[in-house]
């Protein structure tokens, strides 16, 4: 009996402990849940809102950069309008040596008026002796010309008269016997001419390079250029006949064969 009653004050007590537990948490009333629902569709409502303000932003921040696009480009077209009617600015001066650089035509002419005189000396001489067995007082005669100067003209001469092989073997003859001589550059240019006028483009080409290799300051190295740009013309490359006829270009550009260099590479490249 004893353990019965006191199962019946537990269970009792248990009821008690729940019945408080209910009273503290009560259920939610209907004012309650629709509360909750106006509160987050209030909040969805902003969330929304804050949303389109965004978009809204984004829109107007592109307008923005498509108007500033457009006014570039139209900026760039004026910008280059105006340029195009500009007159095209100067070329800078090319860097070139203080040396000077003469003009380089290949003579048409076998010597100059000097030559000319010094070669006639032998003549003078020659009457100033006859003078001088008739006279009391000697006249003092004229030097004679330089040996290599007289052996150089050979070979010119026979070049200039359209025997390229037999101009050559003298020229190749004066270089031989005067290496230090003041003419060799023009001894080795008018080598690559007797080449050139056998249509043996090839070694008149090596002659040329030649020249502008060892003599590039000398006043034939500008024709040796030009001639070298006509070679590799003359056998089909353009390309090195281009490259040759700019380096002339470059290098001497105030000498006799610019002017035919530039008609020439105007014509190769069209």
């Amino acid at each position: 009996m004893k353990t019965l009653a006191a199962t019946s004050l537990g269970f009792l007590a248990l009821l008690l402990l729940l019945a408080g537990c209910a009273a503290k948490n009560p259920p939610p009333s209907e004012d309650s849940m629709e509360w909750r629902v106006k509160s987050l569709e209030e909040s969805f409502l902003q969330f929304q809102e804050a949303q389109r303000g965004t978009q809204d932003s984004i829109a107007a921040l592109e307008a923005r950069m498509e108007e500033r696009l457009k006014r570039l480009e139209a900026e760039l077209e004026e910008a280059k309008l105006q340029m195009s009617q500009q007159p095209p600015a100067p070329e800078p001066p090319v860097a070139r040596s203080p040396e000077p650089r003469p003009w380089t035509a290949p003579p048409t002419k076998i010597p100059e008026p000097a030559r000319a005189e010094k070669s006639a000396a032998p003549a003078k001489a020659q009457k100033s002796k006859a003078k001088a067995a008739a006279a009391p007082a000697p006249a003092p005669a004229k030097a004679p010309a330089k040996e290599s100067q007289a052996a150089y003209e050979r070979g010119l001469r026979l070049v200039l008269a359209d025997k390229p092989v037999e101009g050559r073997e003298a020229l190749q003859e004066f270089l031989k016997n005067y290496p230090n001589d003041s003419l060799v550059p023009n001894a080795h240019y008018w080598i690559g001419e007797t080449w050139y006028a056998q249509k043996d483009f090839t070694q008149a080409i090596l002659t040329f390079k030649d020249v502008t290799q060892k003599f590039p300051r000398h006043d034939k190295a500008a024709a040796a250029l030009y001639k070298i740009g006509l070679a590799y013309e003359a056998v089909g490359d353009k390309a090195n006949a281009v490259f040759y006829l700019k380096a002339l270009l470059d290098e001497y550009p105030r000498s006799e064969q610019a002017a035919p260099a530039r008609l020439k590479l105007k014509s190769l490249q069209g």
